[in-house]
């Protein structure tokens, strides 16, 4: 199944995220890729299927993840994905290609909505402890203490980096496979896809 290969792929990169931290900077490049999932098979797919995909994504990115604690990638990522999949079926509504605008402006909302739901959950589970107390510096820039700062500290250094290496592998990704799948059938094929919606 396409939906399994690209949860694999969620889950290779976003184990390979602890070797891409880079002076404080860390590139995940697994937003990109269940991106990149929504972008193809959202709009082939209804949502029970899609929410299926997403409860996955967030269950592997909590079992590779370098974070401590960990449960708090399962709800960000599987929120980030059910974000993508629903503006990646607002897309396709006009037109069964998406541009490259559109895929980088998917990117950058889950992103953002991904992040958010992260550090509104670590903040709920490390509330009362040194974590919340913690001052936040980056790159240089001190951020304070509190909710906003962690937040704040959060998209420069996870958002941004990871909206940077998103930016080149998605829309490179999205151009090699879409064809190709299209070609071979796989886009259309119930095999592959299950569920096919009826409607957008």
């Amino acid at each position: 199944m396409l939906g399994v290969m690209l949860l694999a792929m969620v889950a290779l990169a976003h184990a390979a995220a602890r070797f891409t931290q880079i002076h404080g900077a860390q590139f995940a490049p697994s937003v990109a890729i269940y991106v990149l999932m929504a972008l193809l098979l959202a709009p082939q797919l209804s949502w029970g299927p899609l929410v299926g995909l997403g409860l996955a994504a967030g269950v592997l990115t909590w079992l590779t993840t370098s974070s401590d604690p960990a449960l708090p990638s399962l709800p960000a990522h599987a929120a980030g994905f059910f974000v993508a999949a629903a503006l990646s079926k607002r897309a396709s509504r006009h037109t069964a290609d998406v541009t490259v605008g559109t895929m980088l402006g998917v990117l950058g909302i889950t992103l953002v909505v991904s992040w958010t739901v992260f550090a509104v959950s670590m903040w709920l589970m490390l509330a009362g402890t040194p974590f919340a107390d913690a001052s936040r510096e980056r790159f240089g820039v001190s951020f304070g203490q509190g909710f906003a700062a962690w937040w704040l500290f959060g998209l420069v250094s996870f958002g941004l980096p990871s909206y940077l290496i998103g930016a080149i592998l998605l829309p490179l990704l999205y151009g090699a496979l879409r064809p190709a799948l299209v070609r071979r059938g796989v886009l259309g094929d119930d095999e592959w896809l299950p569920t096919r919606a009826s409607g957008r």
